[in-house]
């Protein structure tokens, strides 16, 4: 019995779950009356290439449109021990350069990069407030790190870009704030379901962002976050 019920009502009440909108709609509208705007969290890895296409991808989806791109970047993501974690890795720099080319870009690098060279990038993100300011600066760096380099990762022309969004230097190495910050986003990717980047977060649905992006917009359009004509 308890094997029909994985197998037949499992996936039954899961579809059901996915047409129920209502709830989402009505706290959309609400939003809406107080003068809020919406909000898509994204949560993302420097080191994960699929993320760089969500990234840019989401940014474009979300332009005209009254939604908040509340960008998280983690650096520990995935199943601990995961015995087959270095062979995904390189299948993600494949599938990324198919994903890039549907924005028209070129996937220079062909080998994966070590988390741990990205991860003072996740913690001047994690950090930073959101705007567009933080958008412009993750986009930049994106583009930089996987269609404008191959080679080693170090701080210098990121620090370059963090300038130019935000007028300022970014956070120092080992900032205790912006390291907290990580652990912070990491704990919510957690709680709210998803256990890989890129993850998309609207209105009590998660998406993988680098397969979806096309439903989530979908999803943003029936909560009445349609792009403003």
């Amino acid at each position: 019995m308890r094997e029909k019920i994985e197998r037949e009502l499992a996936p039954r009440l899961i579809v059901a779950a996915s047409t129920v909108t209502l709830p989402a709609r009505v706290a959309a509208t609400a939003r809406r009356a107080a003068g809020r705007r919406g909000r898509l969290e994204l949560y993302f890895g420097f080191d994960d290439p699929a993320s760089a296409y969500a990234v840019i991808d989401l940014a474009r989806r979300l332009e005209g449109r009254s939604v908040i791109f509340d960008l998280r970047a983690v650096a520990r993501r995935g199943i601990e021990g995961d015995p087959a974690l270095e062979r995904k890795r390189a299948y993600a720099i494949t599938d990324a350069r198919r994903l890039a080319r549907r924005l028209g870009l070129t996937l220079l690098r062909t080998e994966p990069v070590d988390p741990q060279t990205t991860a003072f990038l996740a913690a001047w993100v994690d950090g930073a407030p959101r705007g567009s300011a933080l958008t412009q600066f993750t986009i930049a760096a994106m583009t930089q790190l996987w269609f404008e380099s191959t080679g080693e990762v170090t701080a210098e022309p990121y620090e370059r870009i963090w300038r130019r969004c935000f007028g300022s230097a970014p956070p120092a190495a080992g900032d205790p704030a912006s390291i907290n910050a990580v652990r912070a986003a990491e704990k919510q990717m957690s709680r709210r379901g998803p256990y890989e980047t890129p993850a998309a977060w609207v209105a009590g649905r998660w998406f993988f962002a680098q397969d979806r992006p096309q439903q989530i917009a979908d999803w943003l359009d029936q909560l009445g976050w349609s792009v403003e004509r």
